[in-house]
């Protein structure tokens, strides 16, 4: 089932923001996250809880319900404690490792084309999503409704706290709970500027767990009548209590795994960079009066990696201090500049150009490898000292190659390179020195606009 063209649009939306999320606990499923659906750990819990002697066999009305299942120890207790505290030990909440459709939610939250994500669950996923990008500084992370003061731009909000709450009676796991803390925090500003988003996706709330079901039909009440819902879940819709709180169409309900929805839906993200620094490439021809490249191929090879590859890769070309490098204009030309350049190289070489999984070009020549290179954009403002400084930091990750590099394509420079570029001086080894495992101590760096102005330094190149 293709995705709705209502939500291809928003996501690719010039100035973004058109999109929001509400996940829950379906959304951890699936590799390497691997939490157990809500049912299964209120199961487990329940019994646990049984077999500690907490609460008898029965008391529950149904121990699949993780809410009734606090109800009832709440009631025998007083106290959420004894839930939370099996909860969290049996389960890897805290470090609960980000699977692929976490990692892309963070990146499309750190491009802006989603603006909010809203979470029920307890594990950390997403934070961890965002923390493995580097992301963290432009996302803010609300916890629970003290953090609200610091909220940024775009957010993850944890409706029902999480796994960091140092007072485990204020997880929202009881309906009690979850009138107080709605009407007390959340109900004032959900639809003012959480979700204000024209489209909200509702993910991962299949499983009938009363709060959360309670949850979903106060976020529904609460937002404009103009907003448009979508839910995605792999179970039949007919097995969702979450589908009728919604009162969506029948048409509105994607029955897709969580990870293939959100891949489908970052291809239609991709392929607008693509089309953007193609773009980029015929202004880059135009304006500098350059000979036009065939960049096919290169663009459907970039339209391969997939959202999260290519934003590492684009970190890695622009010299990124963060793992993660969303796309924007200036970063567009410069990635341009160097395409260009390394298809003209590809071109005078008679030479095939391949960008390979790690980032580096490779040229190809019958079938074998003939020269590898690191691409690197100064960004118009490092001179030769930064970048070389750059590239010798990200160096080690090149040395396990086959075929390792043999320096780095260079554009986008703050000063002049008329001067030749020294290595570092070893101080044991001496000026230039080379070490026997790792070649020289420094990769050369060639700058893109003297193969330019003179042609015939390109067979250096790539001999």
């Amino acid at each position: 089932m293709p995705l709705p063209p209502e939500m291809l649009q928003a996501v690719t939306s010039p100035g973004g923001g058109k999109l929001s999320f509400v996940i829950g606990a379906g959304c951890s499923i699936e590799a390497p996250t691997s939490v157990p659906v809500a049912w299964v750990c209120s199961k487990e819990v329940h019994r646990r809880l049984v077999e500690d002697g907490v609460i008898k066999d029965g008391d529950c009305s149904d121990p699949c319900d993780l809410s009734l299942v606090a109800d009832t120890v709440f009631s025998k207790t007083g106290s959420q404690k004894p839930v939370v505290g099996r909860f969290s030990e049996q389960y890897d909440l805290k470090l609960a490792a980000p699977n692929a459709g976490y990692l892309i939610l963070a990146a499309m939250l750190c491009e802006g084309a989603i603006s909010s994500v809203v979470t029920f669950n307890f594990d950390l996923a997403m934070t961890n999503a965002l923390s493995h990008l580097g992301v963290g500084n432009s996302i803010g992370v609300v916890d629970s409704p003290d953090d609200l003061p610091r909220r940024k731009a775009r957010n993850v909000y944890y409706l029902h706290r999480n796994v960091n709450a140092s007072d485990p009676e204020t997880w929202v796991l009881r309906s009690a709970a979850l009138e107080t803390e709605w009407k007390g925090h959340w109900q004032s500003i959900i639809a003012g500027s959480v979700l204000a988003s024209p489209i909200v996706v509702f993910a991962g709330l299949g499983t009938p767990i009363s709060v959360l079901v309670e949850t979903t039909s106060l976020i529904r009440a609460a937002l404009p009548a103009a907003t448009k819902y979508f839910q995605v879940d792999p179970s039949e819709k007919e097995k969702s209590k979450v589908f009728v709180a919604l009162k969506i169409d029948d048409a509105a309900y994607l029955q897709k795994p969580w990870c293939e929805f959100m891949e489908e839906l970052s291809k239609r993200f991709v392929s607008e960079c693509i089309a953007l620094l193609d773009a980029a490439m015929h202004k880059k021809v135009r304006d500098d009066r350059l000979t036009a490249e065939d960049t096919t191929a290169l663009l459907i090879r970039l339209s391969t990696l997939g959202l999260v590859s290519l934003g590492k890769a684009r970190a890695q070309w622009l010299l990124h201090e963060k793992p993660y490098c969303p796309d924007d204009d200036t970063g567009r030309a410069q990635l341009a500049d160097l395409f260009l350049a390394a298809r003209l190289i590809a071109r005078v070489a008679h030479a095939d150009l391949q960008i390979a999984d790690d980032g580096l070009v490779e040229f190809h020549r019958d079938g074998r490898v003939v020269a590898v290179y690191a691409l690197v954009s100064g960004r118009g403002h490092r001179g030769k000292a930064a970048i070389e400084a750059q590239i010798e930091l990200r160096r080690s990750q090149f040395r396990s190659r086959s075929v390792p590099p043999l320096g780095a394509l260079v554009g986008g420079t703050s000063d002049s390179w008329a001067m030749q570029l020294s290595p570092p001086e070893d101080v044991v080894r001496g000026p230039a020195a080379e070490d026997i495992v790792t070649g020289p101590t420094s990769l050369p760096l060639i700058h893109i606009g003297e193969l330019r102005a003179d042609m015939g330094r390109v067979a250096k190149v790539v001999p």
